[in-house]
């Protein structure tokens, strides 16, 4: 697999050495290196790009803010910075790793390896549940099930697995991640409106406050995703 990279810091010395250490990994491509936030943010925002390494200390915006600009996309996050003081924010904000200048090459490769392995279990998802226009093969356990997607009520999140709520196979169980699986279902079909939910827009019968009413059940929409989920019901 090749994994396209975008280099994003304010020193060029420091984007030198992440674009040599990108050439001596097999698979890295650098596809952008930017020494401000704003000039890549068409880059990240429009062309599919799986790892950032993002400076945190910037003249323009915060690697930290800059965050906070982007679209929901697949991006896996790298921070590089000359600070600690950083590593719990950004960390919060889901970065896969905080690298601290001067970065050594042996610690560049444990990040990227890291990245490397959360693609690897989404490609396992994948083989999981497989899509069509109108179905999804689940794989659960030892079975496979053909469901159609008009009869998914909602997908929740368990430890380590995904429960699929359905009108007539039950509760599927899946080894895999919430957010792993919402990457393979239709934004007009299904939304996230916590971390441990992803619900059938379909299948909403109301919107009361900060909870959503599907087949008698009541489920919480958290503040992170409330905004983006009433422009969608709306």
């Amino acid at each position: 697999m090749v994994f396209n990279c975008v280099i994003i810091d304010d020193e060029q010395p420091a984007r030198r050495l992440l674009e040599n250490y990108c050439t001596k990994i097999k698979g890295m491509q650098v596809v952008g290196s930017y020494k401000s936030p704003l000039e890549a943010l068409d880059t990240l925002n429009e062309n599919r790009i799986d790892i950032l390494f993002l400076d945190i200390q910037m003249p323009d915006i915060s690697g930290i803010d800059f965050i906070k600009l982007l679209k929901p996309n697949h991006t896996k996050v790298i921070f590089t910075t000359a600070y600690r003081d950083y590593a719990l924010e950004g960390f919060e904000l889901n970065a896969i790793d905080y690298l601290l200048k001067p970065i050594e090459f042996h610690r560049f490769v444990r990040a990227v390896e890291k990245v490397k392995e959360l693609y690897q279990k989404r490609e396992v998802l994948e083989t999981n549940a497989q899509t069509t226009d109108e179905t999804l093969l689940i794989r659960s356990g030892k079975k496979q099930y053909r469901v159609p997607i008009a009869e998914i009520l909602y997908i929740k999140s368990e430890s380590e697995y995904v429960k699929y709520v359905t009108q007539n196979h039950g509760k599927l169980l899946v080894h895999g991640a919430l957010k792993d699986v919402l990457n393979d279902l239709s934004p007009t079909t299904f939304y996230r409106i916590h971390r441990s939910y992803i619900v059938n827009l379909a299948h909403i019968t109301y919107v009361e406050g900060s909870r959503v009413h599907i087949n008698g059940e009541l489920f919480p929409i958290s503040e992170t995703y409330k905004l983006d989920f009433l422009k969608v019901w709306k």
